[in-house]
């Protein structure tokens, strides 16, 4: 058997003769940098020169572990492990002497964020391609590192005594791997810069977003996955003065903050801005000697402090995005000219040592700013017209509860409400509440978490313009001119450990967990019946109530092998379990009654591939998969026409382009429908399903209003056309919606409930005036920017339509009720139509 060092030097052989993209690690670095040469150099490593490939995650962490082996400089840590199970990694870059006392500078430097000693050391944090597929930043770090780690320059040794170096070398490793296989997978020896050519349009879903295609760069205030709650920690661990985000994009120029200056968020300060400007000038003048082209303070916004660049402006951080020209292979011709992939890593390390420059040379400048942001928190906490918030947990604890361990990831303080107060027309009671104190050092944070706002001086937004946390969650909240009584110990949820004799145990359908109980009792077998009405009923401890959708197990009923398996489900359900030990009522109907459905086990097909949108279609997956239980059983939109659709209970189409589904298959699908289908559709998607035709006199050529006659558009000048699409706009925002909660779709909810709007599509309504579970209220705007024109249009129009075809159902939404998995309020209307939608009765009125 032949050694493995033969086949690695064969591999580096022909990896040698058929790579002339790279260029030598030191070639990137300034003229003085001079390397130690027992540090090893990444292409002594990996075997081939940067440029040359795009780097894997594996390799990129074999590479910092020798770092870290190799240099007394480096230290690194494990914070968090990706989906797929990728370390996700911490490299600190630091003296010798940093290395050996790095808790005692931490605790220094965060006493020195409140006091601004100087003494205290200076921490720059450089994250780099949260997008995988933007891995110029993650192709740079190994240069970087090894930079910081072996120079011997004497202005790298002074660097290091004073600042500790925070890198993040991918900030979503599964993203990263998913592109480096395409681009490593489609390279060519001869190379393409043709924009046309394969290497450059990457297949469905690409390598932007994570294991479940969201977008980590969203992801920064929610914290929906394992890679955003890891870094936060870190970052709030730390507090760094400056972060960088290194990102990729479709413009010709290098792009670097600030941004343009109207699209601000309010509540960052103006010093932010200017110290943003200050280390603006350390990247010009570098770009400016390398003959580079840039560009700043135009076209992107610093508004959503979900983004990476943003968050840290709320934090007392100065948050830096950059914006490297795009190049998937090894070259990519653009208008300005042909680009390498060796120069989008040389920019981001560029960008990367400017950055370390100019933080170090204003290094008073930003400790001054940070221990002053603080105290302009706490300046602007006395100011506010109130004390503190109060949150009520809507009857779902374990719901209010996971708001509270975001706040907490956060170090945004909160506390148990100890007596009843009355706030904005609302009754919060101890027990069922917490008070988020105004005076604070995160004020500024959590008011960007809480604030609601429809005033703007700018109307063009790079993302959403509106996320108030509590609407999300679906729950009460107001402000509090006085500070209340408080307790530090906080309520828990309420469970209960079911009776094993009792004959019916019962569980409120409001409960955020409800569903995922509901799965694990399908999945054992279990009998379990939903109720569609209202119904009392009583035991020992009083006379409980409970509303439509609560779920019922009469013991009777179960398979008497199978109770063991549904008693352990119940103990374990993290909900309330209630037990009676009669089907008795004492309002409402008997539980061995018809008003209570059995709920059956569904088998969903969700279609993804070319034409959906990734982002919805991952947020599908990852309701299911992560949030449910359910074995998600997805296909290809190409695919569609080979599957039987009898296999399945429900078709799930998110939002996307349905073009290509012809008209037999739609024919299909009619039928599966009519059989007893449920179809549920998510805006492009609903629209889609509005065409399609169940009844024969309905299949004309297009079921869309045409008009006969073609309408001579306005004239309007030019230099109106800015304002002219505001009008049409709907930049994310936060609409109120009644909901008719006797409809299956809407078990479980009061009569309002916040909804997120995001683009203008608007259902059409039916003839059915029972079928409209939630519509738009009259005066829909609660935070966020809409324009008066889409404003007016959904004024009291349909949200969700759910209108019974033959045996089967089809749901539309005009919005995405899952919208980044986030919106915990809103996502119970989807789960409703997978569970309980097969429930919806026919509702024809005799003619």
């Amino acid at each position: 058997m032949r050694p493995i060092k033969f086949f690695l030097g064969i591999f580096l052989s022909i990896c040698i003769s058929c790579t002339a993209f790279g260029k030598p690690s030191a070639e990137y670095l300034p003229a003085d940098a001079d390397p130690d040469t027992s540090v090893p150099s990444p292409e002594s490593l990996l075997g081939w020169e940067p440029g040359d490939w795009r780097i894997q995650h594996p390799s990129l962490v074999h590479y910092m572990q020798t770092l870290a082996d190799n240099s007394d400089r480096v230290s690194i840590k494990v914070t968090g492990y990706t989906y797929e199970q990728k370390p996700l990694l911490q490299l600190i870059i630091t003296s010798p002497e940093n290395q050996a006392n790095l808790e005692s500078l931490r605790q220094a430097h965060l006493k020195g964020a409140i006091d601004g000693d100087k003494d205290a050391p200076l921490v720059v944090w450089l994250g780099y391609s949260v997008h995988g597929d933007e891995a110029s930043g993650s192709n740079a770090v190994p240069i970087v590192a090894w930079y910081l780690a072996a120079s011997r320059s004497e202005y790298v040794k002074e660097l290091l005594k004073n600042t500790i170096v925070i890198i993040d070398p991918s900030l979503n490793p599964d993203g990263l791997d998913r592109f480096a296989a395409w681009s490593n997978a489609n390279r060519s020896v001869n190379p393409v810069a043709d924009r046309n050519g394969r290497i450059h349009h990457q297949d469905w879903p690409g390598g932007r977003t994570n294991h479940y295609l969201f977008d980590l760069n969203r992801d920064w205030l929610t914290l929906v996955h394992p890679e955003s709650r890891a870094r936060i920690s870190e970052f709030q661990r730390w507090l760094p003065h400056v972060l960088t985000d290194h990102h990729e994009t479709w413009h010709d120029g290098f792009f670097f903050q600030p941004g343009a200056p109207t699209r601000q968020h309010p509540l960052t300060t103006a010093e932010n801005v200017e110290m943003t400007r200050a280390l603006a000038r350390y990247h010009a003048g570098s770009f400016d000697n390398a003959g580079e082209m840039y560009f700043t303070e135009d076209d992107y916004d610093d508004f959503f402090y979900g983004k990476g660049s943003t968050y840290p402006d709320i934090n007392g951080s100065i948050g830096i995005l950059f914006e490297q020209p795009r190049v998937n292979g090894a070259v990519m011709d653009r208008d300005s000219g042909r680009l390498k992939f060796t120069e989008a890593i040389h920019n981001q390390v560029r960008t990367s040592l400017s950055t370390l420059k100019g933080a170090y040379e204003l290094r008073d400048e930003f400790k001054k700013y940070q221990a002053g942001f603080f105290r302009a928190m706490r300046e602007r906490a006395e100011n506010a017209a109130f004390k503190a918030w109060v949150i009520g947990d809507g009857n779902d604890p374990a719901r209010a509860l996971e708001l509270m361990d975001l706040f907490k990831r956060h170090g945004v303080e909160f506390a148990a409400l100890d007596t009843e107060v009355k706030a904005e027309g609302q009754v919060f009671k101890p027990g069922h509440a917490w008070v988020v104190p105004a005076n604070q050092r995160q004020f500024g944070l959590a008011q960007a978490m809480m604030e609601t706002r429809t005033e703007f001086t700018d109307t063009v937004f790079y993302d959403v313009s509106a996320w108030t946390l509590p609407m999300a969650y679906n729950l009460p909240f107001a402000k509090l001119a006085r500070l209340p009584a408080t307790s530090s110990t906080l309520p828990a949820p309420e469970t209960g450990t079911p009776d094993p004799d009792a004959i019916a145990w019962v569980i409120s359908w409001q409960q955020m967990n409800a569903p995922a109980v509901l799965q694990d009792l399908l999945d054992t077998g279990a009998n379990v019946r939903a109720a569609t009405k209202p119904f009392s009923i009583s035991n020992g401890s009083g006379t409980q109530s409970f509303n439509e959708g609560s779920l019922v197990l009469l013991s009777g009923l179960q398979d008497k092998e199978k109770t063991g398996a549904i008693l352990k489900i119940l103990n374990q359900a993290g909900v309330k379990v209630h037990s009676f030990d009669s089907q008795m009522t004492r309002s409402g109907p008997g539980l061995g009654t018809s008003h209570f459905k059995k709920v059956k086990a569904i088998k969903p097909l969700l279609l993804v591939g070319e034409g959906t949108r990734a982002y919805d279609a991952g947020e599908a997956w990852f309701q299911l998969d992560q949030r449910l239980g359910v074995a998600p059983v997805m296909v290809d939109m190409s695919n569609l026409k080979t599957i039987r659709l009898h296999d399945y209970t429900h078709l799930l189409m998110v939002e996307g382009k349905y073009s290509a589904i012809g008209k037999n298959l739609k024919q299909d699908i009619a039928t599966w429908v009519k059989d007893g289908g449920v179809l549920i559709a998510i805006q492009g998607a609903a629209t889609w399903a509005d065409s399609l035709c169940f009844k024969s006199d309905e299949c004309s050529e297009s079921k869309d209003d045409k008009k006969d006659k073609q309408e001579q558009a306005n004239t309007m000048a030019y230099a109106d056309f800015d304002d002219q699409e505001a009008q049409r706009t709907i930049a994310g925002a936060i609409v109120r919606a009644t909901l008719d909660n006797t409809h299956p779709v809407a078990f479980g909810y009061n009569n309002e409930i916040p909804l997120f709007r995001r683009g203008s599509m608007l259902l059409k309504a039916t003839e059915n005036p029972f079928a409209t579970p939630v519509r738009y209220a009259e005066k829909p705007l609660l935070s966020g920017y809409i324009g008066e024109q889409r404003l007016a249009e959904m004024s009291g129009q349909p949200a969700v339509i759910a209108e019974r075809q033959g045996k089967g159902l089809v749901v539309r939404f005009a919005n995405n009720p899952i919208f980044r998995g986030f919106w915990r309020g809103t996502d119970r209307l989807w789960i409703n139509s997978l569970y309980f939608g097969p429930m919806v009765g026919t509702t024809q009125l005799p003619e």
